[in-house]
Order: C-alpha cells, then sequence, then structure tokens
C-alpha cells in the first residue's frame, strides 16, 4: 500500500507553534509530526508516500530531502499546493495519478497513534473504510449496526446530514482523520477545486459503502491546538 499524508494546513489552532514553521515540523518529544506519521508507516512495510503542501512549503520539502537521504528505500512525493489549499477532497484528487493502481492510507498529520496499522484492511467491494472512535466532540460520522456510514452531525448546532437509510439505530462515532481508500473513489469524484473529503462520503454513502473501522483502545491524540499537543506529549514520552 501507498500512503497519503495531508500537511498542507494553515495550522492556525497551533499558533504560536506554527509562527515559523507549518503544523507537519511541529515537534511533539523532539520528532517532527510528519516524521511521527512516516515513522509509523515504515513501521508496517509502507515505502511509498505522497504528502501535499502549502504553509511553509519550502520548509517542508527541505525537510522531506533530508528525511529522502537518510531512508534511500522510500519514494516520497510531494503534492504542490502553493498556489492553493484545496483541502480535503480537493487535495486527494490532486493526488490521483499515484493512487490509482491499489487500496492506500490517507492519515493527516496532525494525528498521533498507536493503531495497529498492519491489521486494518479496506473491506471487498468498499470504497472507504474510516478509522473511528466512540468518543466524540462536536462533530460526528453516523454509522448503523451494519457498520455503515449513514450521516454526519454537529452535536454543538443540531445540524443533521443523513445519506441514507440505516440498519437499526445509529451510533455516532468520532472521525480519527485516519482511513483507507480504493482508488475507484476517483471515479466517483464529482466535485471539482476546493472541497472536503466529507462531502464526498456523504454524497457517495446514499449508493455506495463506506464502512467504520473502530480503533477500539487504541491510544489517539488529535494534535492540532497548544494544549492538545502538551497532553499527547506527556501521554507518549
Amino acid at each position: 500500500m501507498k500512503a497519503v499524508i495531508f500537511a498542507a494546513g494553515l495550522g492556525t489552532r497551533l499558533y504560536p507553534y506554527t509562527k515559523d514553521r507549518p503544523k507537519a515540523l511541529v515537534e511533539m518529544n523532539g520528532k517532527p509530526m510528519l516524521e511521527h506519521c512516516l515513522d509509523r508507516f515504515q513501521a508496517v512495510g509502507i515505502r511509498e508516500f505522497v504528502i501535499n503542501v502549502h504553509a511553509f512549503a519550502d520548509l517542508v520539502e527541505q525537510w522531506i530531502d533530508v528525511y529522502r537521504s537518510q531512508h534511500p528505500a522510500l519514494n516520497i512525493l510531494v503534492s504542490d499546493e502553493r498556489d492553493c489549499l484545496l483541502e480535503t477532497g480537493g487535495g486527494l484528487k490532486k493526488m490521483r495519478p499515484y493512487l490509482e493502481d491499489a487500496p492506500f492510507w490517507v492519515h493527516n498529520v496532525d494525528v498521533w497513534s498507536d493503531v495497529d496499522l498492519a491489521s486494518i484492511q479496506l473491506k471487498p467491494g468498499s470504497l472507504a473504510g474510516l478509522l473511528v472512535r466512540p468518543e466524540v466532540t462536536d462533530r460526528c460520522f453516523l454509522f448503523d449496526q451494519a457498520g455503515l456510514l449513514c450521516g454526519w452531525e454537529n452535536i454543538q448546532t443540531a445540524a443533521v446530514r443523513m445519506a441514507r437509510e440505516p440498519i437499526g439505530e445509529l451510533r455516532r462515532m468520532g472521525f480519527t482523520g485516519m482511513h483507507v481508500v480504493s482508488p475507484a473513489l476517483f471515479d466517483k469524484m464529482e466535485e471539482t477545486g476546493v472541497f472536503s473529503i466529507t462531502d464526498v462520503y456523504l454524497r457517495l454513502a446514499a449508493t455506495n459503502e463506506i464502512y467504520a473501522q473502530d480503533i477500539g483502545r487504541a491510544v489517539w491524540y488529535d494534535v492540532g491546538t497548544p494544549d492538545q499537543l502538551k497532553r499527547a506529549s506527556m501521554a507518549c514520552l
């Protein structure tokens, strides 16, 4: 498998750490978040990566050049979004030429976990498997008893978007920023320009199988704010 790492974000929530660097290069316990992601995937045998860049793109590319020199067996491609930050959906669609041959991972750079990546498999016939957890914050995906994506909810505003009729009761699950994706998704992406992968999943869930992959008791942190970075750093020493 290959792995996509979304590293192009502005990192505004992590300010002041992102005053002079992108969130991809903000360090947790002495190691940039991008390095944590690459090392985790390497540990399960993944050697091919696509990483998008926007904020402080030159710094990220310079860091990648050094990392490549230290790990010559890796193939790391850069998807350049300097001119326009395309969000998760647009960014992934731009990477299509590198990802059409087999299922692949997608991983947000500001996420840390000890999920057993090797144990996650894309279900045959499905478009994607979304790694989720029972703990939710303001927004969550809604899955039915068969594990199929049925909708999305903003708990704070009570806004709900339903994509399909559920089988049995709905379960609220928090998205971890990690997913395994079939290349068949690309032919179904009608959206263009700047758009979110969440909108794509919700549109396609009406007629396609997009499943929950519950990470269970695995440790997971969103390292998106200074407080969250401190908590993750202390917990993962």
